[in-house]
């Protein structure tokens, strides 16, 4: 389910990116590429999730299901398999460490954030945001309403100081226009999916936004042409502190060309008309690969019965004792489950099909450890065929619910 829910996300990040690459990216309607690198971003995590609750799909026939007595496996059916690897687990430890780094960066950046506002000499502006004046500052940025400037001392510090009114004016729009709110919200964006290349996309494409919309308004108080130079003469690498909004922001050279391009004609906002053609396309990726599985649902257990119009139920070969000793003897212990001293009930329906084969399993379980519902589903699929129920003297198809304990005794 989790490569599912990748793999639809990439197809609608994609196809998002894409659209913003080729179409929208050169206009000067900063706002509303703001407001759709934000919504992008979102709503292909929302199209993506799991279940049909964004398509409203029907449910799968309705039929009777069989509820098979609970199955305990414990150590002394697993004791020379309990120490086989599990490639699923390092690819969650895997998974961990790198949202951990990430998660830390974000902290780190928060608390020399934090460090300096306390640290620093504050003043209130008429306009609601704080100004921070603090040794520690090499280069001024904004966090929300609070704009931290350097407060002299090196020739680096003197010569951002000597352009203070246009440098304050950009911080201004970055604070006022709630920039910050979005660094933050792609920051942990970037922190779920630390190894998705698109969420890194998003969250450079987005600063470069702010940045154009901050020098818009700040260039209105100057000559475009004497900013710019500004923005040249001042251009240097700096303290780079994440998660916040550096007047010296890079790309450089972007910066200069959106700020010297005239402004988008008003017709070309025909553009993001385009926007509704790409989303409802990424909602059909989505719903085909959900329609999919509920077509391959429908089929196993369509024409399905009520367990009160069976004639004869379908049986295991050998019978309940033959099943259950099918299931300890098979089943092995998820390694990392014995580790962390794991136990718990998980439960699993498939269907009898017409011929006795074992088909649609899927856990129906809510909070079950991943590696125990796989290794449940994993030997589920490897039984023989059962007789199958009959109706009428014909085969017929039905639902079993079985349930899995797995204990460390």
């Amino acid at each position: 389910m989790a490569i599912i829910f990748l793999l639809k996300l990439t197809v609608c990040w994609g196809f998002f990116a894409l659209l913003y690459t080729l179409v929208l990216h050169r206009e000067t309607f900063f706002r509303a590429n703001r407001i759709y690198l934000l919504g992008s971003a979102l709503a292909g995590a929302l199209i993506a999730m799991p279940g049909d609750w964004l398509f409203g799909l029907p449910n799968e026939a309705s039929a009777g299901q069989i509820v098979l007595p609970v199955i305990s496996v414990g150590l002394e059916y697993v004791e020379t398999t309990a120490r086989q690897s599990n490639w699923v687990d390092y690819l969650w430890i895997l998974y961990g460490m790198g949202a951990t780094v990430a998660l830390f960066r974000l902290f780190w950046g928060l608390t020399k954030i934090f460090r300096m506002r306390i640290d620093g000499t504050a003043s209130a502006l008429t306009d609601g945001c704080i100004l921070v004046t603090s040794t520690a500052v090499n280069v001024p940025f904004s966090f929300f309403k609070w704009i931290f400037v350097p407060s002299g001392g090196s020739d680096r510090r003197s010569e951002a100081c000597s352009n203070s009114d246009a440098m304050l004016a950009h911080e201004r729009a970055h604070a006022l226009g709630w920039h910050s709110a979005d660094v933050i919200l792609m920051e942990l964006l970037c922190v779920a999916f630390w190894f998705h290349p698109l969420a890194h996309w998003y969250r450079r494409s987005l600063r470069t936004i702010h940045e154009y919309l901050a020098d818009a308004e700040a260039s209105e108080q100057t000559d475009k042409k004497q900013y710019g130079l500004m923005l040249i003469r001042q251009a240097h690498p700096g303290l780079s502190l994440a998660f916040v909004n550096h007047f010296f922001q890079s790309p450089l050279k972007q910066r200069l060309i959106m700020l010297t391009r005239h402004s988008s004609p008003a017709l070309q906002a025909w553009k993001y008309s385009l926007v509704l053609p790409v989303f409802i396309l990424a909602i059909m990726v989505a719903r085909q690969s959900s329609a999919q599985a509920q077509q391959e649902k429908t089929r196993q257990t369509g024409n399905s019965f009520e367990l009160y119009e069976i004639d004869r139920l379908p049986e295991y070969p050998g019978g309940e004792k033959a099943l259950s000793r099918f299931l300890t003897e098979n089943i092995e212990y998820p390694a990392g489950a014995r580790r962390d001293s794991v136990e718990g009930i998980v439960a699993v329906k498939f269907v009898i099909d017409d011929t006795g084969t074992v088909t649609g399993i899927e856990n129906v379980t809510t909070n079950a450890r991943p590696d125990l519902v796989e290794e449940t589903i994993r030997v589920v699929g490897m039984m023989p065929k059962w007789t199958p129920a009959r109706k009428d003297d014909k085969p017929v198809k039905v639902i079993f619910t079985l349930p899995v304990r797995f204990k460390l005794e």
